[in-house]
């Protein structure tokens, strides 16, 4: 079965997927209450802020009514009570030896050959079901108002935002969602340029096709949107929109994330360090790419680049891909 439909699948029963590289797929540990416990503590944070604003309030008033409050005292124990709620976090990631919160769930690996083969199991028992059965609802769980010639591979799609004419690519491969009455390139271009906002691209034998709307990850199949310069251009650059690389396919656009990460000034980083460098404060809210990071891939951010296996640095690359933003348009003739 395909990856896309064992996907869905997952997602439908309510798992959080967070990557795949095509052999296994890393799926976040179902059993996992850290990732409520964290939104506890960040409920309970504002709570206390609330009610420490309302006794500051108070105590304001008193003061301006002639109270006799001793404001050093105050002062005292109201540092110790935030610096003791401040400091649980870092003692609990002393103790448990990493960024516990940061890291979020456990992360499982899952076969998708053994997947594969739970699921053929399960069509077969399907195949058996009789419709003229009065107890098949007693012994299979299915959907009596659907047509018993449904598989897996019919499952819909759990999310109601995706149009139906739409095609879903695989997390981490180099599908890609596509219009399924779009144009279709067929030969692998040689040079591209922008129109607009549209990116025109040129192929070998001189004919050119447009890649319109979507997000500007997409009209430059550049995945990882990077700048064009020197290396994107060693990379397979073949122009450039926007003030970024222009890349002749996605999977060029991929390998040049990789290589990135792989290049002397990613490599004796951490994974923070590097999406520092990679998406700097100035321009992003690197905090935040932070954090996703780390759900996407369930690595911890203070891994090394250079400890990472090929394995885990795909799912850092996907992970790149994913938020950069790669929002698919319409491929049309030019």
């Amino acid at each position: 079965m395909n990856t896309d439909v064992i996907l869905r699948l997952l997602e439908n029963a309510g798992f959080r997927i967070l990557g795949t590289d095509g052999a296994v797929l890393y799926l976040e540990d179902p059993s996992c209450i850290l990732r409520s416990f964290s939104t506890f503590i960040e409920y309970a944070w504002i709570v206390i802020v609330c009610i420490t604003g309302v006794l500051l309030f108070g105590w304001a008033i008193s003061l301006i009514r002639g109270a006799k409050n001793d404001i050093f005292i105050n002062l005292r124990n109201l540092t110790i009570m935030f610096g003791t709620l401040a400091a649980v976090i870092p003692i609990v990631n002393m103790i448990w030896g990493d960024d516990l919160f940061a890291r979020g769930c456990r992360t499982i690996t899952v076969s998708i050959n053994e997947i594969n083969k739970v699921l053929d199991a399960r069509n077969l028992k399907l195949a058996d079901f009789d419709e003229n059965s009065l107890l098949y609802e007693n012994i299979y769980i299915y959907d009596s108002a659907a047509p018993h010639t449904l598989s897996y591979a019919d499952a819909p799609i759990m999310t109601p935002d995706v149009p139906p004419d739409i095609n879903v690519g695989l997390i981490g491969g180099h599908g890609m969602l596509q219009n399924s009455t779009s144009y279709i390139p067929t030969d692998v271009p040689l040079q591209a340029h922008a129109n607009g906002n549209d990116v025109v691209y040129t192929n070998s034998d001189g004919t050119q096709y447009r890649r319109v709307g979507g997000t500007r990850a997409w009209r430059n199949t550049n995945p990882g949107n990077i700048r064009y310069s020197e290396f994107s251009r060693r990379m397979g650059a073949i122009g450039q929109a926007g003030g970024f690389a222009v890349f002749p396919d996605e999977e060029t656009g991929m390998n040049a994330i990789s290589a990135l990460l792989r290049s002397n000034s990613y490599n004796n980083l951490t994974i923070a360090g590097a999406i520092s460098r990679y998406a700097p404060p100035s321009e992003n809210d690197t905090a935040a790419y932070h954090r996703r990071i780390q759900e996407l891939t369930g690595l911890s951010i203070n891994r090394l680049m250079r400890d990472l296996s090929d394995g885990e640095l795909a799912r850092v690359v996907s992970a790149i891909r994913t938020i950069e933003g790669w929002a698919p348009g319409q491929i049309v003739a030019y």
